[in-house]
């Protein structure tokens, strides 16, 4: 009953499943919210991708090298690219209209503020390139656990990551998960490999650092990697290390370099990454402590950074050559869209960074606390999250979608799902016991770990997902496991 070719079929069934959502999306949300401006699909992050990538291309065109057009790099850099090279292959033109580039909102909103009018059309093709990419990497990733499992178990695996809502629907999306999930994949499956070869672990380092460049949650990912060598390898593992450690510098220095080319700065680490912690989880922690509003906090702090500017000889101008009025900043971070140059700008985003930290040491019940509840709040699966994204916030639709009743009414079913995805993978961890497979064992829980570590303090179900690609071989072997004993009580009832 159980064969590869039947799991091939499976693959390709979903792969058109994908294709027929994408096609229903693009017609169904491809066009311009009620103001005519903002596209429905393409809004905050993937605005900025699409954004970065129309800004790619237009210096591509005047002759730019490709790896070293577009702007200085504020996040992950890699979706941009992906974007770019989309257009310029396919001819699709990004932008249909370009807004005030140098206004006084631009400058002080940065990428979230819509100074773009989207071109319509021409985007499905896109969608079908980046789920054919992933299901082409489930048919590679069949030839590796087909090695290690029994084929019934590989085609519980392979239906779990080729028809689970909760990842199946970002492949028909623009957000950068689809291409990540290739990313998860692909690094695993060499990672199956056991090979202590150099060149075998230097694509791992390689792999590893590609990952970072589309999520920089990856950026230690290679930690537990070199956990799981140690654990596999014991003292055979310092050749797979040292050629793995290579890799990842390799992608890590060439993104120093492009960054020094941009701000004759070497860094590699995003800026992002130095100021979410701060904005979504230390601020809120101080209107907890000091029970006032996060408003009042944010206002609070911002009176902080300003001193610590003046202190540190940081010049901050002022827009539209009107006084700073720091009771009507939003937050801290506006004062460094207001810094005169690149090395001022790093400055106050190390000042951030150190800051956002220093709250949480200062503050550690209440720290534990709430990075408690958030972890739990992240691990609860959302396989509604894109349609509801379109529908409701690319809408603009009011109140936002968390506080409207369709989300109220999605918790309890959404609880029970999770529950029963991971009432499976629950014994798919017996599986793994049973069958004394530690070695695979001890990566998956490592990689678990290390992202539930690294995003569950944001409580962000979508930042969850990747775990799903590594809870699969949980769900396949544990579906296959509870198969077996439901049919072993009915052959004993006969």
């Amino acid at each position: 009953m159980y064969t590869r070719k039947k799991i091939f079929i499976l693959i390709f069934l979903g792969f058109i499943s994908s294709v027929v959502l994408s096609s229903y999306y693009i017609i169904k949300y491809d066009k311009y919210q009620d103001n005519g401006f903002i596209h429905v699909m393409l809004k905050d992050e993937t605005l900025r991708i699409w954004r970065e990538a129309a800004k790619i291309v237009e210096e591509v065109k005047k002759g730019e090298n490709f790896f070293l057009a577009g702007d200085i790099v504020f996040t992950k850099p890699l979706p941009d690219r992906l974007v770019a090279i989309y257009s310029l292959v396919s001819g699709h033109e990004i932008v249909d209209e370009w807004g005030p580039k140098s206004s006084d909102h631009s400058r002080l909103y940065g990428w979230w503020y819509p100074n773009l009018k989207l071109k319509l059309g021409g985007k499905l093709p896109f969608l079908i390139i980046q789920s054919l990419v992933y299901y082409l990497a489930l048919i590679y990733l069949v030839s590796k656990i087909s090695k290690i499992f029994p084929i019934k178990n590989c085609f519980y695996i392979v239906f779990f990551l080729a028809f689970e809502h909760t990842v199946f629907q970002y492949h028909s999306s623009f957000w950068s998960e689809s291409f990540f999930f290739t990313l998860q994949i692909l690094l695993l499956g060499l990672l199956l490999n056991n090979s202590h070869k150099t060149f075998d672990n230097l694509l791992i380092g390689i792999g590893v650092g590609v990952m970072f460049l589309q999520r920089s949650a990856s950026f230690f990912y290679l930690i537990p990697i070199i956990i799981y060598f140690i654990f596999s390898y014991k003292r055979k593992s310092i050749k797979p290390i040292f050629a793995s450690v290579i890799g990842y510098i390799l992608i890590v220095f060439l993104m120093g370099i492009y960054n020094y080319k941009k701000t004759d700065i070497f860094y590699f680490y995003p800026r992002e990454g130095k100021r979410d912690v701060y904005l979504y989880f230390s601020v809120p922690i101080i209107a907890q402590k000091e029970k006032i509003s996060i408003t009042e906090a944010h206002k609070q702090e911002a009176q902080e950074a300003y001193k610590w500017s003046k202190d540190n000889n940081i010049e901050i101008f002022a827009l539209g050559g009107d006084k700073i009025d720091l009771d009507k900043m939003p937050n801290a971070l506006w004062l460094i869209k207001r810094t005169g140059n690149q090395k001022d700008k790093i400055k106050f985003y190390n000042y951030i960074n150190k800051r956002q930290y220093k709250i949480l040491i200062e503050n550690p019940l209440a720290t534990i606390k709430r990075v408690i509840i958030n972890t739990a709040h992240f691990s609860v699966l959302d396989p509604t999250h894109n349609y509801y994204y379109n529908e409701h916030r690319g809408q603009g639709k009011k109140p936002t979608f968390y506080k409207s009743q369709a989300h109220k009414k999605w918790i309890p079913y959404r609880i029970i799902y999770t529950l029963l995805i991971y009432f499976v993978c629950f014994f798919g961890l017996i599986y793994f016991l049973k069958q004394k497979n530690y070695q695979l064992l001890f990566l998956l829980v490592l990689s678990i770990f290390y992202y539930t570590i690294v995003l569950g303090w944001t409580g962000m179900t979508r930042l969850f997902v990747p775990n799903l690609i590594y809870l699969s071989f949980f769900f396949g072997n544990g579906l296959f496991l509870l198969l077996n004993l439901f049919n072993k009580k009915q052959f004993n009832k006969e």
